[in-house]
């Protein structure tokens, strides 16, 4: 009987403190990067620099991705893309045409996918969002957010 009180002990100290190591120190949230391939001449990429973008750094969520803008000067298949012309061969070297805006999206530091067009870019802020909804699930509340949200339930 003693050896069992004993175990049962064990396993509800290292509960606790798994427990304890998960709220103290949360797992970082996903790293994301997209690289934003564009051309100047292209109506739906102003379109997305200057209507969609600037709505999406609103977005609490915008915090969680870290968006390069490139833009094309000359031929993409020629270094038109300057700096970003590593990214641009490694997104498109399976692709048989471009479409711009296109968004190569990072994870981690890997190249994980290539978006095409602003649907493209609307699968990116659904697929953040939801990481960044997962991460705030898993924080821990601070005493001001837990008497904040009493306090807005009873008034």
């Amino acid at each position: 009987m003693k050896n069992i009180l004993v175990l049962g002990g064990m396993t509800l100290i290292a509960w606790i403190a798994v427990s304890l190591q998960q709220v103290m120190f949360p797992p970082p949230p996903a790293d994301y990067k997209v690289v934003y391939l564009g051309s100047p001449d292209c109506g739906v990429c102003q379109y997305w620099k200057s209507s969609l973008l600037p709505a999406w750094k609103k977005d609490p969520a915008s915090s969680y991705v870290d968006v390069e803008l490139a833009q094309l000067r000359g031929s993409p298949f020629r270094g038109g893309y300057g700096e970003h012309d590593p990214i641009f061969r490694e997104a498109f070297k399976n692709k048989r045409m471009i479409l711009y805006p296109s968004f190569v999206l990072y994870s981690r530091g890997k190249l994980e996918r290539v978006y095409l067009g602003t649907k493209g870019w609307d699968k990116i802020e659904k697929r953040v969002r939801a990481e960044a909804k997962r991460m705030e699930k898993r924080a821990p509340k601070t005493a001001m957010q837990s008497t904040s949200s009493s306090a807005s339930s009873v008034g």
